[in-house]
């Protein structure tokens, strides 16, 4: 007896039934226009070089404008107080002074704190002076500062260091000098960290458009 042959199987990916062309096209677009092994950009990667080119740009006109600005009215306000310290060569000398100025007397520096005798327009007008010790260069000669006093009058104080040459007026600003230190400061690094985003930002966005091109 002879069995049944086994009805023939249809070639294997071909069913019946099923269109040849029924998977034509799937995933062919997945990777169009993408050439074989890149990665695909991410749209965050792509905006950073603009990113650091705005935020360093920012940064450095902001530093540079602003301490500037910070440099010059300090430097201002230091040289005013400067500008008011009156010089006596002779060593005795009157300053107008109005109620609640703080006057300080200098020496050249490397010369022996005179004796001084101070003149005011009533014996209360003459207060308690300031802490703070100053220093300062005029016409080209270092000044320091060896007392002080608060006028709680105003009107005119006189001076006496017996010969020595002494000169008078308010305290050096400290907060002009700080102001103008913190001003340049700031326009120095602040400036510098800007041009380093920018720069960074302008390298990147070189290297990606060769990517492109190549």
């Amino acid at each position: 007896m002879t069995a049944p042959l086994s009805p023939p199987y249809p070639p294997q990916g071909s069913q019946p039934g099923q269109n040849p062309g029924q998977n034509f096209g799937q995933n062919s677009g997945q990777n169009f226009g993408q050439h074989p092994g890149q990665p695909p950009q991410r749209s965050g990667a792509g905006k950073a070089p603009k990113i650091l080119i705005i935020l360093g740009s920012i940064i450095l006109a902001l530093a540079v404008v602003i301490g500037a600005v910070l440099a010059v009215i300090g430097i201002s306000t230091t040289a005013g107080g400067i500008g008011d310290i009156e010089v006596f060569d002779s060593g005795s000398g009157s300053v107008t002074a109005e109620e609640g100025d703080v006057l300080q007397y200098y020496v050249e520096t490397g010369t022996e704190v005179p004796s001084c005798d101070i003149t005011a327009p009533s014996a209360e007008a003459i207060g308690e002076g300031t802490a703070q010790t100053s220093s300062t260069t005029i016409d080209g000669r270092q000044w320091e500062s060896f007392d002080s006093i608060t006028a709680n009058e105003a009107g005119e104080y006189t001076v006496d260091c017996a010969g020595t040459p002494v000169a008078v007026g308010p305290p050096v600003s400290l907060g002009g000098i700080f102001g103008a230190v913190g001003g340049i400061l700031l326009a120095v690094g602040g400036g510098f960290l800007g041009f380093v985003l920018l720069a960074i930002g302008v390298i990147l966005l070189i290297v990606r458009k060769r990517r492109v091109t190549a």
